[in-house]
């Protein structure tokens, strides 16, 4: 039996390099595959490569910016104290100015008051004058 194929044995050689063929076929798609996996792992890093850096630059942003908010946050607590104070201030101005608005119309009414008596004072005065100019003046008193 040796050296003599046996019934079939056309078919085990044949069986033999279609399993060959199918293992490299096999071994291409698998170095093909790899190939495509290797090369989307590159484009993968290449494209995270410029977020990597970015996202180190991101911290610093954000405590740039932080120290900017704080910077305007007292800002506006000082500016907000300093209106305060103004409005303070503006306050007992207008109460100052009001107090002094009501002596001066309180006087205005008090002169009013004095030059109606004394236009009164001065009708009175021209009765009493032409009263007497009348009774001098008069034929029949002579």
């Amino acid at each position: 039996a040796i050296g003599k194929p046996a019934a079939g044995g056309g078919a085990a050689p044949a069986k033999g390099g279609l399993a060959e063929m199918e293992k490299a076929k096999e071994r291409e798609k698998m170095l093909e595959d790899m190939t495509k996996l290797r090369d989307a792992i590159q484009t993968l890093c290449q494209s995270t490569n410029p977020l990597a850096r970015s996202m180190d630059y991101i911290q610093e942003d954000l405590d740039s910016m932080g120290k900017e908010l704080a910077f305007w946050l007292k800002d506006k607590e000082m500016q907000t104290q300093l209106l305060e104070e103004e409005e303070r201030r503006t306050e007992v101005d207008m109460e100052r100015l009001v107090a002094q608005l009501q002596a001066v119309e309180e006087e205005m009414k008090e002169e009013e008051m004095r030059i109606k008596d004394l236009k009164g004072q001065v009708l009175r005065n021209d009765v009493t004058i032409k009263t007497m100019l009348a009774s001098v003046v008069r034929p029949g008193n002579r």
